[in-house]
This record gives structure tokens, sequence and C-alpha cells, in this order.
């Protein structure tokens, strides 16, 4: 029986995403750093406590094949508590920003599974007054890609550039907190999914199975590739504290194998998708802390390849005007349907 519609995998799944029953072992982290049990504790809740790093959680890799649907909306929306309920609650919103975008206040990104759905879902919510109808506001502008042309999803990719500025100077600061040695290595280690712990016995209890069940249950799904290891991630998952989120649409005529290859080494790109949307081959989602970063790195790209790169589009979402951004509502609202789904 496939994941989908095993109810036991289902309720599974439910504590692994959303983190329950998964957490650091402090014991683990004090040992290996040399530090006092109560210092590594204290470090690691100063991490959470200040925005730096959300506790551990098992990513769906699945999800991506589930919805392959990726919709990116501009979209002219009224500020009102609605509204944000809506971001908010809604399981197809993975995200939600602020924008300065013509007519458009507000950008999007939204999964589904297929262009029927979104369909669906668009009357919907318009039915049941969650959004404006179409003659209270501008008309949303939509572009549609495909999750299973992701080629690069690696949200923690940053570690490896903020352990060299750690190297260069010996601290780092995110958001404006500086983050020094064994707090930085903390916050090395776990985003690296080392010392994360997943309580079998606990997870058992709560879903009326063994923990031997539970064990060999999971290591399935990891086999699968259905889920991956767990790891702490920053909280708005693709951006790290203080950086500004860039979409990019990039234009390669030519050497399209090496620039991808040029995404998929690069640690500002936590994801990458290929596509065919106008001009376009790529879309890009990337994050820096200033904009003069950004277009050194547009420079870099440009001159390493000065024949190839044609036209870049971008749309800059600073970390200040982030509505929502919830890593784990899209797939833990899948899991929600299915276990639906399977009791009805």
């Amino acid at each position: 029986m496939i994941y989908s519609e095993d109810e036991l995998d289902l309720r599974l799944l439910r504590f692994l995403l959303s983190g329950e029953g998964v957490h650091v072992n402090v014991s683990e982290l004090s040992r290996d750093l040399d530090i006092h049990w109560a210092t590594a504790k204290k470090k690691l809740q100063f991490l959470y406590d200040r925005g730096i790093l959300a506790p551990p959680f098992y990513p769906f890799l699945q999800l991506f094949d589930e919805y392959p649907l990726l919709v990116l909306v501009k979209a002219d929306m009224p500020r009102t508590q609605g509204v944000k309920n809506f971001y908010r609650d809604d399981s197809h919103i993975f995200a939600a920003f602020s924008c300065m975008e013509g007519f458009y206040n507000t950008f999007l990104l939204e999964f589904f599974e297929s262009l029927e759905d979104y369909h669906s879902w668009r009357s919907e919510i318009v039915k049941e007054n969650k959004i404006p109808a179409r003659g209270e506001r501008t008309p949303a502008q939509s572009e549609f890609f495909s999750n299973r042309l992701t080629f690069k999803y690696e949200p923690n990719c940053f570690i490896h550039k903020i352990v060299r500025e750690f190297e260069d100077q010996g601290f780092v600061e995110l958001n404006g907190i500086k983050i020094e040695y064994n707090t930085f290595h903390i916050l090395e280690k776990v985003m690296k999914g080392e010392g994360i712990r997943t309580n079998y016995s606990y997870i058992g209890r709560e879903i009326g199975a063994n923990r031997k069940t539970v064990k060999r249950r999971i290591d399935s799904l990891l086999d699968k590739k259905i889920i991956d290891r767990p790891a702490c991630y920053f909280p708005n998952l693709l951006i790290p504290p203080g950086y500004n989120l860039i979409v990019t649409m990039i234009e390669a005529r030519s050497d399209i194998d090496e620039v991808k290859a040029f995404l998929e080494r690069d640690d500002n790109v936590p994801r990458a998708v290929e596509t065919s949307t106008e001009r376009y081959n790529f879309l890009v989602f990337s994050a820096f802390e200033s904009m003069e970063e950004f277009f050194e790195w547009g420079e870099k790209l440009n001159s390493k390849f000065p024949e190839a790169i044609g036209a870049i589009s971008k749309t800059i979402l600073s970390s200040r005007m982030v509505h929502l951004i919830e890593p784990q509502k899209v797939s833990l609202g899948f899991i929600e349907r299915r276990l639906w789904n399977i009791k009805s």
C-alpha cells in the first residue's frame, strides 16, 4: 500500500512534518562541543527565542510530486484582518508578501495538484468572500510552473556561506543579532541535521503503534524519499533572518547545463526550477542581505556567461514585507486532506 492510502503512515507523517516528537538532543550537543548541558540548552533556546532557528522537523520531499503546480501570483488585496487570516489558514498558500509591483501590493506562492484544482479553489475563495471579487480590485497576474522541474531544493544551503563568514571573522550576524563561538556551532550542527532525535515511543503512543513499528515505518518513508532526515531550518525556510528574497527569471540563450550547474552550486540559491516561460529558462529563488549583494551576484553570473545570459526579470521581497511563510502548512494540509478522504 502506498503511503497516501495508509492511514497509519499519514498519521505518522502528521507528527513528523509538524515536528511533534522531534527535538534537538541537547546532551549530544553538549558532549560534541564539550560544554555544560545547561549552557547548550540556553544557547539553543536563544536561537529559537530570537527568531534565528525553528525547531526541527522532517521535510516532506514528496510535496512537489503531490502538488506539481506552482503558482506565483501578483495581486491587489485589501489590508484587512480577514485577508490576513485567509493567508494564514489556507493550506494552498505557502507564502504571502507585501510588494510594490505596478497595480499589485501582494505576492503569493501557491501549490496545487492541477490547473483544474487551482481554478476550483479560486472560484471557492471568491464565493466564500475570503477575497474580493474581480470587480472590486485589479485582476491578479498569475504565472504557472512545474514543481517537478525543480532541480535544486536545498533550504539550508546558506549554512555553507555562513560558515565561511564565521571562519573569516569569528562571528556572524543575522538580522542584527551577533552569533559567536558555541552558539554558532550549535546553529551549524542542527541545521546540518546533527543532534536531532525522534521520540519513537511518544509518537507510537499517540498513533497507536509500538516503537519498532514507528521506527520501521519512518525508515521506509526515508528510503522511499517521501521525507528527508530531520533538521532545524530558518523560520522563513528559504530566507535567512534579515535577508531579502529575490524571485528571478533568467534567460540562458546557450550553455544551459553550465548555467544550471552554476545555480546548483550557489549558496545563495535555495531553490531553482527549469521553465519555459516567455523567453526564460530558469525560475530562481535566491536570498541576500542587501541589494548590493544581489547585483554583485548578477554581475558574477553575467561575467561567467557573457554570451549566454540574456534577459533577467526580478521581484524583490523584503524580509520586512512578509505577511506569512509557513514551511510545513502546505504539506500538513495535504496530509489532512488525504486522511479526510480515507475516513469519509
